[in-house]
């Protein structure tokens, strides 16, 4: 089963900033320059808090914060914080949180895995499996081995994989709508 629960503003805000993001984007093949990559990375992950939906348990409150964190070396520098400036998602309040360590993650909606942290997939992904958080990275391979979202380029342009039923072990519900603007890896048919 596939969800349909986001609202026509929130697929029009996605619609917009795919459409943005692809006319923006020159389109010759060479590699993008890393603060723009960033930037369009940046702006894609604010974006996700739109399309996936958290079970009560992923917040401490009724109100708690919404917290977007980034595990290890920040590629983002001030993009991130940037983007989710004065946001708020369903009366919550976004917050940029930076970790060094993966045991500070238990508050975190969405999780950022550093390239910095390659080495130590195995026991983020051991620490993780246990709480509703969105796991994002551009590790090579990531949504494959146990990540749920991925990002990778092709030319200049920046695209995600996403591992549904990786969302979906841990109370996850991905919109359809994200979905489909995805690549899938391995996904059931009875997602």
């Amino acid at each position: 089963m596939i969800y349909h629960f986001i609202s026509f503003k929130a697929f029009l805000r996605l619609a917009i900033t795919v459409i943005l993001l692809t006319f923006l984007v020159n389109t010759s093949y060479a590699r993008p320059n890393i603060a723009y990559e960033y930037q369009l990375k940046a702006v894609f992950l604010y974006n996700f808090v739109y399309f996936v939906r958290w079970p009560p348990i992923a917040f401490s409150k009724k109100y708690a914060n919404f917290n977007i964190c980034v595990l290890g070396k920040d590629p983002f520098e001030k993009e991130l914080d940037m983007a989710v400036e004065n946001e708020t998602v369903d009366r919550r309040i976004v917050k940029i949180i930076r970790l060094k360590n993966i045991t500070h993650a238990s508050s975190c909606q969405i999780l950022f895995v550093s390239k910095s942290e390659r080495n130590n997939l195995r026991k983020i992904y051991a620490y993780l499996q246990r709480y509703p958080i969105l796991t994002v990275s551009d590790i090579k391979n990531f949504a494959i081995k146990g990540g749920m979202v991925e990002f990778y380029n092709v030319g200049r342009r920046v695209r995600f994989y996403i591992a549904p039923n990786n969302a979906k072990a841990v109370g996850l519900k991905i919109s359809a709508n994200l979905l489909y603007i995805a690549k899938l890896v391995g996904y059931e048919k009875n997602y």
